[in-house]
């Protein structure tokens, strides 16, 4: 840690945020370490670190228009300073401007050398100065974001009011500036959805993302009886209103619950009613679908398969509950031991999370046509693996928390080409609520399909 002048959550999220500069757009997936900062000056340095990931090309841009040389000419130690003060500056009504600028150019000076705090200082006072200071919130904030070239939207569904029209007078240049999306993907989503959907979406990457709670039994009871449950659109669905440690409580006090967002659980829905014997999680991670599947499918034998050690172990320990029911296995094991002789293969594969930027703030950042292309090969592979399981005249859910056509309808049409399988049903599903909207509204997006077998 820099120094002991700086706040220590606030020191730890420089320091953080320097580390991915050098990486970027590859970041870490530990969680941010504070060390042994008070729990006070610990969610500081989360609440920052965030913003400025989620929000760092929203900084970028603005930081750009004050310096002499190109952002990613910066040194690390530079770049974190300014994406954690201008987060700070932007997105932090509550921490003074020279609080978070005074903090900033200190960290600098013992991260990187005395100079850079002289640049840092510099250029977080020019964004700062593009933030009208008033007590008055009808000059600082808007009800509503409206992509104008002088506002940036927030989590609560207004709009940060800026000095000047700073933004690029290109509608979709605008959208990724202001919500922190790359321009490819704007212009992407704009293509596939149109360009108000592909707004909707942008200011939904923004929100802040409830956790959500499916119960498949019990839900009145449960919801009559524990206040940190509010309702969801969903009825299957609970919003969890309370602290960390008490969702922890909740969830190894009631293991028919557990957290998932409505479009994951639907995909599995989708199914219906119609019954499996020999039912194969290919994906199965750490067990939030398998755990449906058991729900769902109270005769069937499950098979969860995966190629992760750590998951492999929580898949392990979730069959230790499950009364003989659940095997985990490695995926080329199912396909040794049950070539042909499945009912149900669930394909819930990996992808770019384009549908889930609100929750993995991360992914803007890393999802790009060359992730896309790849994610896709490894996609029909999964599906190939999943249709030589598959008995005659049985099915295959392809799911993924993605809205990218080559992710999505494309491996569908190739399965049906290549392979093929015949689409039984479809069900593709857009981010719903986010800013300013009720958190029983919200919805992550993502996309399923059903294919069936030829045969049988």
């Amino acid at each position: 840690m820099p120094g002991s002048r700086c706040n220590p959550g606030r020191a730890a999220a420089h320091d953080r945020l320097a580390a991915e500069a050098v990486r970027y757009p590859d970041f870490g997936l530990d969680p941010l370490d504070t060390g042994r900062a008070p729990e006070r000056d610990a969610a500081l340095g989360h609440a920052v670190y965030d913003a400025a990931v989620r929000r760092w090309l929203t900084i970028s841009f603005l930081a750009g228009l004050h310096l002499r040389q190109k952002w990613n000419d910066l040194e690390p130690g530079v770049l974190g300073a300014l994406l954690g003060g201008g987060a700070q500056l932007l997105f932090f009504d509550r921490i003074p401007p020279h609080s978070a600028i005074d903090e900033a150019v200190e960290w600098s000076k013992r991260a990187v050398n005395p100079r850079a705090g002289g640049l840092v200082n510099a250029v977080l006072r020019k964004i700062n100065s593009t933030v009208p200071r008033s007590q008055d919130e009808a000059q600082t904030k808007r009800e509503t974001w409206t992509n104008a070239r002088d506002e940036l939207p927030l989590a609560d569904g207004r709009a940060l009011v800026l000095s000047s029209e700073l933004l690029p007078p290109d509608e979709l240049r605008r959208v990724a500036v202001a919500t922190g999306i790359p321009l490819w993907q704007i212009r992407q989503w704009a293509d596939e959805f149109g360009i108000d959907d592909a707004l909707h979406i942008a200011r939904h990457t923004i929100a802040s993302a409830p956790t959500i709670i499916y119960a498949p039994l019990g839900i009145p009871a449960l919801a009559d009886d524990l206040p940190t449950l509010e309702p969801h659109d969903s009825p299957v669905h609970r919003v969890f209103t309370g602290l960390r440690s008490e969702l922890v409580g909740l969830l190894a006090d009631a293991p028919q619950l557990w957290v998932q967002d409505p479009t994951a659980s639907a995909a599995v829905m989708a199914l219906g009613d119609a019954p499996a014997e020999v039912v194969v999680d290919l994906c199965a991670g750490r067990g939030t679908k398998t755990r449906q599947l058991l729900a769902q499918y109270p005769e069937a034998q499950i098979i969860a398969c995966e190629v992760n050690a750590p998951r492999l172990e929580d898949l392990r320990q979730l069959a230790q509950t499950a009364n003989g029911r659940l095997r985990v296995c490695r995926p080329e094991q199912a396909v040794e031991e049950l070539r042909g002789r499945c009912d149900l293969v669930v394909a819930d594969v990996p992808c770019s999370n384009s549908g889930v930027l609100a929750r993995r703030i991360e992914a803007r950042h890393r999802c790009s046509p060359r992730q896309v292309a790849r994610l896709a090969d490894q996609q029909r592979e999964i599906v190939g693996l999943g249709v030589s399981l598959l008995a005659p005249g049985r099915r295959l859910l392809y799911s993924t928390c993605s809205l990218e056509f080559d992710e999505n309808r494309a491996i569908a049409e190739w399965a049906g080409r290549a392979l093929g399988l015949i689409l039984e049903s479809e069900h593709p599903r857009l981010p719903a609520g986010g800013p300013g909207r009720p958190a029983s509204e919200y919805q992550d997006g993502g996309y399923a399909v059903v294919l069936r077998s030829p045969g049988g």
